[in-house]
């Protein structure tokens, strides 16, 4: 018998599946809470070297503090219309807008059933929700006055929760960017396309001093919570995908023979 082009296409498929209907949304919250109470408790089991990284980081940011003026200065000396577009992507990225992406590539994920994409949207969201918290945390107990409302860098006032400009330290936006961008560029190992999130992530932080929002300082601590946090969520993810069990299922209909892999 003759087999045509049609049922030939369909002779042999491989179809990816999951669990049940909905159990990756139940699994997605686990992880989700999963992770955020493995950083709530993670100062819990940390080593020498963790907190000599918490030191040098704390340290480097206070030691930024003595040439968080003269960088002020250098920012508002170069303001043009160049630099004015250049330094305007803290407008869309940084933000919610970086919510958004995170949660558009989980979605991509879930429709095209990609389990990589969606754990990169999972863990990209995660990372901007639990540093964004952190770093909210870190601007009421440091208290520290905006760069626009301040010409010293070294005003201090804890404990203001709702007053924006005492929220300086860390800054929020380079948090959030870094965080996200982090995600997104260990999600695929390619040179240029690293080079592409950091860099953005990056410029996201020098236009925060380019808007007198914040010192360097404030973008510096920034850039290490949001980078901690994301490779934290990164570093579990994986550990829980080699964890993953999957079932193979023959499958076989009126015109195709073929395999269901499940995993759950």
């Amino acid at each position: 018998m003759k087999i045509t082009r049609p049922v030939l296409s369909l002779l042999f498929s491989l179809n990816i599946c999951l669990s049940g209907n909905i159990k990756f949304i139940k699994d997605d919250f686990r992880h989700g809470f999963h992770n955020g109470i493995g950083l709530i408790t993670a100062p819990l089991y940390f080593d020498r070297q963790d907190w000599r990284n918490t030191g040098l980081a704390l340290a480097g940011s206070a030691l930024l503090f003595a040439i968080d003026r003269p960088v002020q200065k250098l920012a508002l000396n170069n303001h043009n219309s160049i630099n004015d577009v250049i330094f305007n992507v803290d407008k869309i990225h940084g933000n919610n807008y970086s919510l958004y992406l995170a949660g558009g590539v989980y979605t991509l994920g879930v429709i095209t059933q990609n389990m990589t994409i969606r754990t990169t949207g999972l863990n990209a969201a995660e990372a901007y929700l639990f540093s964004g918290a952190i770093t909210g945390i870190g601007k009421v107990l440091f208290g520290r006055k905006r760069p626009y409302v301040s010409d010293s860098p070294l005003f201090f006032s804890p404990f203001h929760l709702i007053e924006n400009r005492y929220h300086s330290l860390p800054s929020g936006h380079t948090t959030v960017s870094f965080a996200v961008s982090t995600v997104m560029a260990k999600s695929w190992d390619n040179i240029p396309w690293k080079i592409f999130w950091y860099g953005n992530a990056s410029l996201v932080a020098a236009s925060r001093i380019y808007h007198n929002q914040h010192w360097l300082s404030d973008t510096f601590l920034g850039a290490v919570v949001g980078y901690s946090v994301a490779n934290y969520i990164v570093k579990s993810s994986l550990e829980e995908n080699t964890q993953r069990k999957f079932r193979v299922i023959p499958q076989v209909t009126l015109n195709s023979i073929g395999l269901d892999i499940c995993l759950y």
